[in-house]
C-alpha cells in the first residue's frame, strides 16, 4: 500500500514536473534579460560606490518585478492575447498608437544601449568595434529569423545559465559574510543625492516598459493554456527571483573588490578591467563574458518586445514560428532594430551617458500608464473572468505602483534638477 502511494506520489510529481517545463521560458528569459548592458552597469556601480548597503533593496526589486510580471502572464494566458493587442481593443487605436510610439523610442535607446555594450567588450579585448559588433549583430538577427520557436527559445535559456559567470566572481571576490548579511536584511537610506539616485536605478533598471509586453507577448506566442496558469506564474517567480539573485552576486563582487579599495567606475567595463588586477585575469573574462552575454540577450529580448508591441496594434501576423514572408514587419522591426543601433554604435564619440539617462527619464514617465493601463484590463471581468485580481493582490499592485511611480519622479527630479 505504502509503495502504491508512492508510486502514485511520484507519478503525480513527474506530472507536475512536464507540465511546468512544458511552460518555462517567458518568465526566466524576460527576468533574465532585466540584466542587461544597462542592469550589469548598474549592480556593478552600486556595489563599487556604496559596498553592500543596497542588497536590501534587492529584496524589495524581486518583489515589484514579480507582481508586475505576473499581471502581465495572466493577462496573456487568459486572453491569448499581447498587451498592445488588448490596449489597442479597450482603449482606441489612437491612444494606443501614440503609446506604442513612446514605447519604441524608449526600446530602441535600451537596445542601442545594449549594442554598446557588445562594443564595450570588444574595446576590453582590444578588437576592432567595426568588426565585432556587426558579427554578432547578424549572429542574433538569423538565430531569430531562421530558429524555430523553440530553436529561439532554448538560446535564450542556455544564455540565461551563462550569466553563471558573475556568481562564480561574487565567490572569488571572498566577500565579508558579516557586511553582506547587514547590507541584505538591515535596510539602509542616507538622505544623499548619488546614493538616492542609485538606489532608484537599481529599480529603474529592472522594471522596464519593454518587460511587460515581451513578457505577455510571449506567453501568447508559446500557446500557454489556461490550466497551466499555475505553472506559468511559478515560471515568473523563478525568473524574478534568478534576476536579483545574479544582480546580488554582481553587487558583492564589486563591493568586496572595488568598494574596499576606494575604486569608483563609470560603467561595467570599467568594473571588468578594475577586477583584472585584484582577482586575476579570470574573473575579468568572466565579467567580459558576463557582459557580452547580458547584452546580446538584451538586443533579442528587447528588439522581439518591440516588434510584437508595434505588429499588434497594427493588428499583423507576429509569431516566431512565421517565416519572413509571412510575417515581414515583423522580423523588419526586429532587423532595424539591432542594424541602426549597430551603426549607431560606431560612430566615434556617441554620447552614450546621455542616451541612457534620457531612455531611463522616459521609461519612468511611460510605465505609470503602462502599469495604470494593466489594472484597468486584470480587473475587467468580462475580460479575465474569474482570473481577476483579488482584493489583497490589488493593494499590493497599487502599493508597487504607487512606490515605484513616486522613486521614479524621484530620479527624474534629481537627473535635472542637478541638485
Amino acid at each position: 500500500m505504502q509503495n502504491l502511494f508512492s508510486g502514485r506520489t511520484w507519478n503525480y510529481w513527474k506530472i507536475r514536473l512536464l507540465v511546468f517545463f512544458s511552460v518555462v521560458g517567458p518568465g526566466i528569459i524576460t527576468g533574465t534579460a532585466d540584466n542587461d548592458a544597462g542592469g550589469v552597469a548598474t549592480y556593478s556601480i552600486a556595489g563599487a560606490h556604496f559596498g553592500y548597503r543596497m542588497l536590501w533593496i534587492l529584496i524589495l526589486i524581486t518583489f515589484m518585478l514579480y507582481v508586475t510580471q505576473e499581471m502581465g502572464m495572466r493577462l496573456g494566458v487568459v486572453t491569448g492575447k499581447g498587451l498592445a493587442d488588448l490596449i489597442r481593443e479597450k482603449f482606441g487605436l489612437r491612444f494606443a498608437v501614440l503609446l506604442i510610439l513612446l514605447v519604441f523610442i524608449a526600446n530602441f535607446s535600451n537596445i542601442l544601449a545594449d549594442v554598446a555594450g557588445v562594443a564595450s567588450v570588444s574595446d576590453i579585448y582590444h578588437i576592432p568595434r567595426i568588426i565585432f559588433v556587426p558579427i554578432f549583430s547578424i549572429l542574433v538577427w538569423y538565430v531569430i529569423l531562421k530558429g524555430s520557436f523553440n530553436f529561439v527559445q532554448n538560446i535564450f535559456l542556455t544564455s540565461c545559465i551563462l550569466f553563471f559567470c558573475y556568481i562564480i566572481n561574487g565567490f572569488l571576490a571572498k566577500p565579508d559574510i558579516s557586511a553582506m548579511l547587514q547590507g541584505s536584511f538591515v535596510p539602509s537610506l542616507p538622505m544623499n543625492r548619488e546614493f538616492i539616485f542609485t538606489a532608484t536605478a537599481l529599480i529603474g533598471t529592472t522594471l522596464t516598459v519593454w518587460g511587460q509586453f515581451f513578457v505577455q507577448s510571449y506567453f501568447v506566442d508559446k500557446g500557454i493554456d489556461k490550466k497551466h496558469i499555475k505553472s506559468a506564474r511559478l515560471d515568473v517567480l523563478f525568473g524574478a527571483f534568478w534576476t536579483d539573485f545574479v544582480a546580488y552576486f554582481i553587487i558583492i563582487s564589486c563591493a568586496a573588490t572595488l568598494f574596499v579599495k576606494g575604486i569608483r567606475i563609470e560603467n561595467a567595463v570599467d568594473a571588468a578591467l578594475a577586477l583584472g588586477p585584484l582577482l586575476g585575469e579570470f574573473a575579468k573574462h568572466l565579467f567580459a563574458w558576463g557582459l557580452l552575454n547580458a547584452s546580446l540577450l538584451g538586443v533579442c529580448v528587447i528588439s522581439m518586445g518591440t516588434a510584437y508591441a508595434i505588429t499588434e496594434v497594427l493588428g499583423t501576423e507576429r509569431k516566431v514560428n512565421a517565416t519572413f514572408k509571412e510575417a515581414p514587419l515583423f522580423y523588419f522591426i526586429i532587423g532595424f532594430c539591432i542594424f541602426f543601433c549597430t551603426l549607431l554604435v560606431l560612430i566615434p564619440n556617441l554620447p552614450m551617458i546621455f542616451i541612457l539617462t534620457a531612455s531611463q527619464a522616459l521609461n519612468t514617465m511611460i510605465l505609470p500608464f503602462i502599469f495604470y493601463v494593466m489594472l484597468k484590463l486584470i480587473n475587467d471581468k468580462k475580460l479575465m473572468g474569474n482570473n481577476v485580481n483579488g482584493p489583497v493582490f490589488n493593494i499590493i499592485a497599487w502599493v508597487t505602483i504607487a512606490s515605484f511611480t513616486m522613486i521614479s519622479f524621484l530620479m527624474l527630479y534629481l537627473t535635472f534638477s542637478g541638485q
